[in-house]
């Protein structure tokens, strides 16, 4: 077999990816195709498998597959790690690889890096919910969380909502905070105040978005604006049951994936009985194609929390492989050899 004939397939490594044209404002139009072709029922995704290797204490690595059809006719696979301790080491708590395959023979027509493109479409996805459910007149930011996707985050509200002024970020690691309100600063024209408390980063703010690695609640129901928008993006529960009891709509990516993860806050009020899945607003795609209404008045507080699906992953790396092949970048390997 491997005489008659070899198999290659594209490498891109991170330098690669961005040289290829990744950007925010691409991921953010990526993410809303995504995310209407799962809710139309053209994509195909198996629930996440978690290789559990004591994931609070040590790490995790998700295998993520998916097929999407529509224009995009192509299947893939993510395979990331997330290991929390990595950052107390100096080294980057998530890593990630995408390899994509031919929808007709299988055969793999890309590998590349995924961290950044995990990193840029979770970030995407926060912005596409914001712009359909928080407020255009919303100027305040509160972070919490100051670690890599706590920058795609802010890069992705700024795309969508271009009123915003300040940002009031906490992290555990003060350092962290400080680090991220002076690399922040310089790239986006926002003013940033380091907090010494996940209270004074939510009390007066539009959009709050926790990115943390936290297994307790960390938000209180009391401190939300009305009006307000909570991206809870971090990995397990940052915030208090009544912070989703008495939100006035409650959005996710994929209903029946999140409460497969069983990890997030929604997932365990469900799962405990002590909120039924109808209390569930809808998902993100639904409201993007109209079946299901965003915000609609200024003073709905709407709680918003994606898994993270591979839909989005796989759309986000096919325009990544389209735009490197079309500008000749990245390394041709082969799988055989000859």
């Amino acid at each position: 077999m491997a005489d008659e004939f070899d198999i290659q397939f594209l490498y891109l490594n991170q330098k690669d990816v961005l040289r290829a044209g990744l950007t925010m404002k691409m991921a953010i139009s990526a993410m809303e195709r995504a995310l209407s072709l799962f809710t139309e029922g053209k994509t195909i995704m198996p629930y996440k498998t978690v290789l559990d290797l004591d994931e609070r204490k040590r790490g995790r690595i998700n295998a993520m597959p998916a097929y999407i059809g529509g224009e995009y006719d192509i299947a893939g696979i993510k395979w990331i790690g997330g290991f929390p301790p990595n950052v107390q080491k100096g080294l980057p708590r998530a890593t990630a690889l995408i390899i994509l395959n031919d929808a007709w023979t299988g055969f793999p027509i890309a590998l590349m890096d995924s961290t950044l493109i995990s990193a840029v479409r979770t970030g995407a996805v926060t912005g596409v919910g914001a712009k359909y459910l928080a407020r255009k007149d919303s100027k305040v930011v509160g972070m919490i969380g100051a670690g890599v996707q706590a920058r795609t985050q802010l890069e992705a509200l700024i795309e969508v909502l271009p009123l915003l002024e300040k940002v009031k970020v906490f992290d555990i690691r003060t350092e962290a905070s400080r680090k991220y309100a002076t690399e922040m600063a310089e790239k986006t024209r926002l003013s940033f105040e380091v907090v010494e408390s996940p209270e004074e980063a939510v009390v007066g703010s539009d959009i709050v978005v926790t990115v943390t690695v936290a297994d307790e609640p960390i938000v209180k129901e009391k401190w939300l604006k009305e009006g307000s928008f909570f991206a809870a993006v971090g990995s397990y529960r940052e915030e208090e049951d009544e912070v989703v009891l008495k939100a006035d709509k409650i959005v996710v990516d994929g209903i029946e994936h999140v409460i497969h993860r069983e990890t997030p806050i929604i997932a365990q009020l469900v799962l405990s009985g002590r909120m039924s899945k109808d209390r569930i607003h809808g998902e993100m795609g639904e409201i993007i194609l109209g079946r299901k209404s965003g915000r609609e008045n200024p003073s709905e507080r709407i709680f918003f929390s994606p898994i993270g699906m591979a839909v989005d992953d796989i759309v986000l790396a096919k325009h990544i492989y389209d735009l490197a092949v079309e500008k000749g970048i990245g390394q041709r390997l082969s799988l055989i050899g000859r």
